[in-house]
């Protein structure tokens, strides 16, 4: 951790406003927290999962993940990572989402996250740096979010069937046969997927083969190994389906050099001066 602070201040909901930390890791961790702090974590290296009673979540590199607080769940990373987070005040969540959300990356958000990792972490906030937070909080509500959830069914059936297919994701089980393994019909199995996660079957595993896929490349597993392993027929159809869903492929997808999964901050910093400059 190149920033730190006592640790004790992150469960206290009292004052400053605003503690924001930078921190690196070069190892995994496994951690479970309930905060009275909602958290926003904006990774530069690496892939966090976040897991809750309504889903698994990903926090993917050069993402905004938001954590609202009082949230029971559970922390995993993949690989080593980086980067900073900022953890705000109940009072100042209210106008954020009441589940745990994944967002574009905002140039105007990171000089923000950036400033505030100088700022006193034992004092309130002065009314300029209150004026940031505000903005900060603003640019975040305003971004658009990314589809990096897996939502848990609530059906107890489906629920087994759903923790089944992470657990073996190159199961090359049909939904018939899920469906008899669950002693419930196909046709409820479909019906009640749609309803309780707004996913058909087919799409909910395959965003569950898409997220393990994430967490093994993070690892440093080469493609081929992770579409065979996905269950896969070929590597080709692996990266048709990775790119389609995820808007690069899968050996560019931790380390572009320029896009937005892995801009560094810099650069981000670079593309909002430049901004601010073309508006004048």
């Amino acid at each position: 951790m190149t920033n730190s602070c006592d640790m004790l201040q992150l469960g206290d909901d009292s004052r400053p406003e605003l503690i924001a930390l930078s921190v690196r890791s070069a190892v995994a961790f496994d951690a479970t927290h309930v905060r009275a702090r909602g958290s926003l974590f904006l990774l530069t290296e690496g892939l966090v999962v976040v897991e809750t009673a309504t889903g698994r979540f990903l926090a993917p590199p050069r993402g905004i993940s938001w954590m609202p607080p009082g949230l029971p769940h559970a922390v995993q990373s993949y690989g080593p990572t980086a980067g900073y987070g900022a953890f705000l005040a109940a009072e100042f969540c209210g106008d954020l989402p009441a589940e745990p959300t994944s967002f574009q990356t905002s140039p105007l958000a990171v000089l923000v996250l950036q400033k505030a990792v100088d700022w006193q972490q034992d004092a309130p906030l002065d009314p300029a740096q209150m004026r940031l937070l505000l903005v900060l909080i603003d640019e975040i509500r305003q971004t658009p979010t990314q589809p990096l959830q897996l939502p848990w069914p609530t059906d107890a059936r489906l629920l087994a069937i759903a923790r089944a297919l992470l657990a073996d994701v190159s199961s090359p089980r049909r939904l018939e046969q899920w469906a008899s393994w669950a002693d419930i019909s196909p046709r409820s199995l479909s019906r009640k997927f749609v309803q309780e996660t707004g996913m058909t079957f087919a799409q909910w595993r395959q965003w569950a083969r898409l997220t393990q896929a994430l967490e093994w490349l993070a690892t440093g597993r080469a493609v081929k190994d992770v579409a065979l392993s996905l269950g896969y027929d070929s590597v080709s159809a692996f990266i048709k389906v990775f790119r389609q869903a995820l808007g690069a492929t899968p050996a560019t997808y931790f380390n572009r050099p320029r896009g937005l999964q892995t801009v560094g901050l810099h650069d981000l910093s670079s593309q909002a001066a430049e901004g601010a400059a073309q508006s004048k």
